[in-house]
């Protein structure tokens, strides 16, 4: 994703074209190594590649035109939904960072329950998905 100027300079062509501009992370440049790996290229942190500790710094720095970052869902709707942020292309790369929600054999809290809830739907699961996790 990129700020729609940037955007359109970068809308068509192979994966390298994106390596013109700085790429815009967080700490952790693996989704970065995930994406570029996904198009048969190896990547590494450059000079010119810009990071936040922040996610949320990533996206304003992104959306202020100082490069390009991936996505995040659902982080990332907002920027989306307010044309702050615009896809580059749609090549797609899974996230080698995975977050799990772990509960307790024993019912839950009504107020973890409602986290849970609030997570889940967030990560788009399945009502009947998210019910049977909260069962016990």
């Amino acid at each position: 994703m990129a700020s729609p100027a940037l955007a359109d300079a970068l809308r068509s062509g192979e994966p390298e074209r994106i390596l013109q501009h700085p790429l815009v992370h967080d700490s952790d440049a693996s989704a970065w190594r995930a994406w570029f790996a996904e198009h048969g290229m190896d990547y590494r942190p450059r000079p010119q590649d810009r990071r936040f500790e922040d996610y949320n710094l990533v996206l304003d720095a992104a959306a202020h035109g100082l490069g390009v970052t991936l996505a995040r869902p659902p982080l990332v709707g907002e920027a989306l939904r307010s044309g702050r942020l615009v896809p580059v292309n749609p090549r797609t790369a899974l996230n080698p960072v995975a977050h799990w929600l772990d509960r307790p054999a024993t019912r839950l809290r009504p107020s973890a329950a409602v986290l849970a809830r609030r997570i889940m739907a967030e990560a788009g699961l399945a009502a009947a998905l998210v019910e049977t996790f909260l069962k016990t």
